[in-house]
């Protein structure tokens, strides 16, 4: 090894790699803040352009990339509360809050080297440990990954403490949606109503968009604001995050960043889950983790730690095994053979010094991703000095066009208005979108293994028990499932001024319960109509899943009603609402799903935010005024997106009647 990273560091200075470093991590920002557009897309997008190339310089030039995209996800998270990518989706906890309290470029600093603090460690791990923990990952089978992802999903117990049932309900709603489509053991079909797209299940990303973004704008529109959030840049708020970070973050750093690590290393665990793991058990072992959900730091250092150290990760396997841990690594993976290089050991010495140039270039692409970050960011926070109504449009057309960029299909956009109501409607009630946006992520690998489980159990002295409980991995991973579970009763005995952890101001009122628990029956309803067919092991996950929403709702149902007799009032509501609002942009929103197809995207796009912006916009400012702003930001906006993804970046766009 050592007697190749004196010339892979000297590669790294050639002009052309510099180049192809700063280029590929600014493109890769710029690809992982706009919603839709992930970092596979993106890296699949270039693998072309490296054939014009010397094999070690395109892989430099796509593990830029790679690292930007992830990073980039960040930026949309914290400033529009839309994560750009999936492994963002924990930033918006934290990242957002901070934005609407002012300190939107505290947290678009304390992502940056957050995520460049954990590229470096998850590169450190490729470096030095690559070939024992890609062992070490291989031992992982249906089983393990079973626990894993069950571990994963207990972290809801910490998310939603306050309210702990609700949020179990959320989440079991989250992996009901993530049974739609084709059954991962059996192939059937199951949950389409009707619908012949459904076939592919719902994609996870206009979920995402749905949840995090359309559900914001909702929000936004129903407020009095002008704008998104007050932007004062504070002075010295880079050396100030710096400073905040090595001295009070360094624990949750480097705990978040090894936990992204071994993450990565697992086939199909991606940066979504790292985040959201790390996320939880930095709230977990926190001394007041009431704060986070307000604007914490730590919760952003977690989150954007956690997803880049997952890069590092996500290559041990590739480049050991030639098996890849991320979809990203997948597409390197298949760029790396179309150059006649086939990854495993051997690529270590035949090829060392590719190997360990790419290996190098990632330890040179997180230390650059600092400045050319910090530029960048600077600019993007200049979005919360457009006006309010204009950005949410703005968020919509964003949201349709990046859902349906994902596999080209109309039917994401529709996922992505139904998340968004759910979501907005949702949290008015008290369920969790982050637990339910965990189930999604979560549930098919869930399923999945636990079908790999029962299928391993048929060939094995003791069946399903012996499969499931034995082994010395198992035996850890349920240890910690049950440690997760039991964690917020422990943090109640250790810390009792934070008993119960419940958020500070009125305790919400009887409806809260009651509309929930009517919206859990009427979820558990839908796909009860939709079992007709269904049989054996497609079956069986779903019925429990279904019956527990349905229990779910019945209580809280009861739970409502017997407090609306016990209670004199209902409390008075928090900050008013301007359901007017509130049904004007989801009227214009329908409407703008419903023509897409018949008149195609510019067209309607136009037609949208030049209606949208009539109605909603500021009618203080006189009628012609509002009516050239409709206008031109009709057409300028329109024709941007537009470009930027026909013709920028090849991605299409919907077709109809007209371009």
């Amino acid at each position: 090894m050592t007697e190749f990273i004196l010339p892979a560091i000297l590669n790294l200075f050639e002009p052309l790699n510099i180049l192809l470093m700063i280029a590929g991590l600014a493109g890769g920002i710029i690809i992982g803040a706009l919603p839709g557009l992930s970092a596979t897309m993106g890296v699949a997008l270039m693998v072309p352009a490296t054939f014009a190339m010397n094999p070690t310089s395109g892989l430099i030039m796509l593990g830029a990339i790679y690292a930007g995209a992830i990073y980039g996800g960040a930026n949309s998270a914290i400033l529009i509360c839309t994560p750009g990518t999936p492994s963002s989706v924990a930033t918006t906890f934290d990242g957002w809050p901070l934005c609407q309290k002012g300190d939107a470029d505290i947290g678009l600093y304390t992502s940056l080297l957050s995520s460049a603090f954990g590229g470096i460690v998850g590169t450190v791990f490729l470096l030095c440990l690559a070939g024992s923990l890609a062992r070490f990952a291989l031992q992982f089978g249906g089983p393990e990954s079973f626990w894993l992802c069950l571990f994963g999903l207990s972290t809801i117990a910490v998310m939603t403490p306050d309210n702990m049932g609700k949020g179990i309900v959320s989440g079991a709603v989250g992996i009901l949606v993530s049974t739609i489509g084709l059954d991962p053991n059996t192939g059937a079909p199951r949950f389409t109503f009707g619908t012949y797209d459904l076939l592919q299940g719902v994609s996870v990303i206009p979920c995402m968009i749905g949840l995090f973004s359309f559900s914001q704008v909702l929000y936004l529109i129903g407020t009095d604001k002008t704008f998104i959030a007050e932007y004062h840049p504070h002075k010295g708020a880079f050396g100030k995050v710096l400073r905040y970070l090595t001295t009070r973050c360094k624990t949750v750093l480097v705990r978040s960043s090894i936990i992204g690590t071994w993450v990565g290393m697992l086939p199909g665990a991606g940066g979504e889950i790292a985040s959201i793991i790390s996320y939880n058990e930095s709230k977990r072992w926190d001394k007041d983790p009431s704060r986070y959900g307000k604007g914490c730091i730590e919760g952003v250092a977690a989150s954007e730690s956690a997803n880049n150290a997952v890069i590092g990760g996500s290559l041990i396997p590739m480049l050991t095994l030639g098996i890849p841990g991320s979809a990203v690594a997948a597409v390197i993976l298949g760029a790396l053979m179309a150059h006649g290089i086939q990854p495993g050991f051997k690529i270590f010495t035949a090829s060392g010094d590719l190997a360990y140039t790419f290996i190098m270039s990632q330890f040179a692409v997180n230390l650059l991703m600092i400045p050319v970050g910090f530029v960048l960011c600077r600019t993007m926070a200049r979005l919360l000095s457009i006006r309010l109504t204009l950005v949410a449009i703005g968020i919509v057309v964003l949201a349709y066009i990046g859902a349906y960029a994902i596999s080209n299909s109309l039917v994401d956009i529709w996922v992505v208005l139904a998340f968004g109501l759910v979501g907005f409607f949702g949290g008015k009630v008290g369920m969790d979108t982050g637990a339910m946006a965990l189930g999604v992520i979560l549930g098919p690998m869930i399923e999945e293994n636990l079908g790999k489980s029962v299928d391993l159990s048929r060939s094995v002295d003791g069946g399903l028990m012996s499969v499931m409980f034995e082994g010395s991995i198992n035996k850890v991973l349920i240890a910690a499932l049950l440690l997760s579970l039991l964690t917020p009763f422990l943090l109640q005995l250790r810390n009792r001024k934070h008993a119960a952890l419940l958020p500070e101001g009125p305790r919400p009122g009887w409806k809260t319960d009651l509309f929930a628990g009517i919206g859990f029956l009427a979820i558990a309803a839908a796909f009860l109509v939709q079992y007709e067919g269904l049989e054996g092991v497609s079956r069986v996950f779903p019925e429990v899943l279904t019956t527990l929403i349905g229990a779910g709702g019945a209580y809280f149902v009861g739970k409502g009603l017997w407090r609306r007799s016990r209670e004199a009032a209902e409390p008075e509501g928090g900050e008013a609402v301007a359901w007017c609002k509130i049904g004007i942009i989801c009227a214009t929103s329908l409407c703008y799903a419903v023509l897409i197809p018949v008149f195609g995207f510019l067209v309607t796009t136009m037609g949208f935010i030049a209606g949208s912006t009539l109605i909603l916009g500021d009618h203080s400012r006189g009628l012609p005024r509002l009516a050239r702003t409709a206008i031109a930001f009709a057409i300028g906006f329109s024709l941007l997106v537009w470009a930027g993804f026909t013709l920028l970046l090849n991605v299409p766009v919907p077709e109809g009647m007209f371009l």
